[in-house]
């Protein structure tokens, strides 16, 4: 049997010594687990230092890595923004079993499909939520399909 990375990455938001709040992606494998004092599990990515050292996460920023790279060498996880050689857009999903592409209007085709093809990673659906227009990539599970003002779906008297 082959052998497979199986990893996870997760973004942390802390706050630092002025108040701003900085965000780092954090790699490794996920778990959930409770610590004293918390009001459940929790989301946590591991991380191996010297040591394992667990970070607590968002949890709706997990994402798994696919075990693919774009044409860079950049590593592909679920919820990145993919441009393909054709000029398609799409989000890498988890959808019936495996990693898909979804492109507008709820097209799926499966991510090892595109494997031999040139994919160029544009960001993600949280660092670039500007890459999501509504004609290019699928919205997001669980978010409203709003029209965009310049769409033609766009009813004039919705306002």
């Amino acid at each position: 049997m082959a052998e497979r990375e199986i990893k996870y990455r997760g973004l942390k938001t802390f706050q630092i010594f002025s108040g701003e709040e900085k965000s780092v992606w954090i790699y490794g494998f996920y778990l959930k687990r409770g610590t004293y004092g918390d009001p459940g599990p929790q989301a946590h990515i591991f991380v191996y230092e010297n040591g394992y050292e667990g970070y607590r996460v968002d949890p709706k920023t997990i994402g798994q890595f696919t075990g693919l790279v774009d044409s860079t060498g950049k590593e592909i996880y679920e919820d990145d923004i993919v441009s393909l050689e054709d000029g398609r857009v799409g989000v890498v999903t988890f959808h019936g079993g495996c990693f898909v592409l979804e492109y507008a209007d709820n097209i799926r085709q499966t991510l090892y499909d595109t494997q031999n093809w040139k994919i160029t990673i544009l960001g993600n659906r949280f660092d670039n939520p500007e890459l999501l227009i509504q004609d290019t990539v699928a919205p997001k599970k669980n978010e409203p399909d709003v029209p965009k003002i310049d769409s033609p779906k766009f009813d004039a008297e919705l306002l």
